[in-house]
């Protein structure tokens, strides 16, 4: 069986092109703003932008924890 590559027509999943943190119940962006490519290991081809979540990112996480 063949499936479509995310984000085309006929995929069966779809993907947003840029995803953020998840903390205390919200989608919050990196604190420094900035992105990798999350790639697809069948092509190589990027597909959406992962946070690239540093320490402060982490502490925030980890206060919203407590």
């Amino acid at each position: 069986m063949s499936y479509a590559k995310p984000g085309q027509p006929g995929s069966v999943i779809s993907f947003k092109s840029r995803y953020a943190n998840f903390i205390n119940g919200e989608w919050v962006a990196p604190v420094e703003g900035r992105y990798f490519d999350n790639v697809s290991p069948v092509d190589g081809a990027a597909f959406c932008g992962i946070p690239r979540s540093t320490a402060a990112d982490v502490d925030n996480a980890l206060d919203a924890a407590h």
